[in-house]
């Protein structure tokens, strides 16, 4: 398929799928998951899809807004830590700066997506890492 985005309704690999996506949220929030950060990396390595279509996590509000509103929390995470190195599992931000990894990702296999050039160009302006390590 070529693709990670399995409809909830495909079996047993649909169920999984969709309690990966409920779990990673949960963090998100800052409730208690099972996912550990190990996991995340793995299933951002094989361009795993956290959000589904259509679904705006942060209602209300344009896309680049929310884009906007994270961006300004990483500078400032990197003002107080030094790096833009956010854990993945440490709430919004670090779902955030996954997901901005993940769509560099995308954008390098030529494949659709959301990190546009203005985008890409702020992160590298800050000093986001695109590869990150822990």
């Amino acid at each position: 398929h070529g693709h990670c985005r399995v409809p909830q309704g495909s079996g047993s690999l649909g169920g999984w799928v969709s309690n990966r996506r409920v779990e990673y949220w949960k963090n998100v929030r800052g409730e208690k998951t099972s996912l550990s950060e190990d996991r995340v990396r793995k299933l951002n390595g094989i361009g795993f899809t956290w959000h589904c279509t259509g679904r705006n996590v942060e209602a209300g509000r344009s896309n680049e807004a929310a884009w906007e509103d994270r961006y300004e929390q990483l500078v400032a995470y990197k003002e107080e830590h030094g790096d833009c190195r956010v854990p993945t599992l440490s709430g919004p931000l670090g779902a955030w700066v996954s997901l901005q990894r993940v769509e560099y990702q995308k954008r390098l296999r030529g494949e659709k997506s959301h990190l546009t050039d203005k985008r890409e160009r702020k992160l590298n302006d800050l000093g986001f890492t695109w590869q990150c390590i822990f």
